[in-house]
């Protein structure tokens, strides 16, 4: 995030060559060099995810101003009746993660000003294609999961927004089919800077509600008082 102090990046995979992105991106700024901690991290394993939030209580000395959540998996695209059982189970990533990350570390983002979270959904969650029961229904659901998150928060002041961060060639994505994966064309910076600039600020006004890095945030920020007044931007049954 521009300007941080303090990052923590907590994965599975090495963040040495991150940690070393991040610096030197604060050296060409001419920021002051951030402090930057890695942490291995298992989101499906409660007692990995309960150390990580008590290091980051401790290393950011009892809060943290903004977590961004991306948990993830996505399965091979397969009709229901030819899934693997457990590849479809891709919820136990997406959402058991999601859950204990805010399980934990809510309660530093509640001592902090900020008091922000990012909840990395997709598109996918407003649309239904065939082979995607599983990564569709998970990222759905995340929406939802944060809703309930501001409906218990909000009062305390907790910011949190669901976000799909666009369609980015990553080794991920490249599970989807091959003919989708000229959907894969957005950069890792247009997600980035969005999230700079949902967090750079307090968004209460988004606070339970899903948005896109597609947007024209600025044209976003116009539509406040209508998003306010018609409820918008969270998922509804209309009759």
């Amino acid at each position: 995030m521009a300007g941080c102090s303090k990052i923590i990046l907590a994965a599975r995979s090495d963040m040495t060559k991150i940690e070393a992105a991040i610096r030197d991106a604060a050296k060409k700024a001419n920021w002051p060099q951030p402090l930057v901690h890695s942490i291995r991290l298992d989101l499906t394993s409660e007692e990995s995810v309960k150390a990580a939030a008590e290091t980051a209580k401790e290393i950011l000395d009892g809060s943290l101003d903004i977590l961004i959540n991306n948990a993830g998996c996505l399965e091979e695209w397969k009709p229901v009746i030819e899934s693997d059982p457990s590849e479809w189970w891709t919820w136990e990533v997406t959402m058991e993660g999601t859950y204990l990350s805010a399980r934990y570390f809510i309660a530093l983002l509640l001592k902090s000003s900020a008091k922000t979270i990012i909840n990395i959904s997709s598109v996918g969650a407003q649309i239904v294609l065939p082979g995607a029961s599983a990564y569709q229904t998970s990222k759905f659901v995340l929406c939802r999961f944060t809703e309930f998150i501001d409906k218990k928060y909000y009062e305390q002041g907790l910011v949190a927004i669901s976000i799909h961060p666009g369609g980015i060639k990553t080794q991920l994505a490249l599970n989807i089919p091959p003919a989708m994966h000229s959907h894969l064309n957005d950069r890792l910076e247009l997600a980035a800077d969005t999230m700079v600039w949902l967090s750079r600020e307090r968004r209460d006004w988004l606070s339970g509600r899903f948005i896109t890095v597609n947007w024209d945030m600025e044209e976003l920020e116009n539509m406040k008082k209508e998003i306010l007044q018609r409820n918008l931007l969270k998922f509804r049954m209309t009759i």
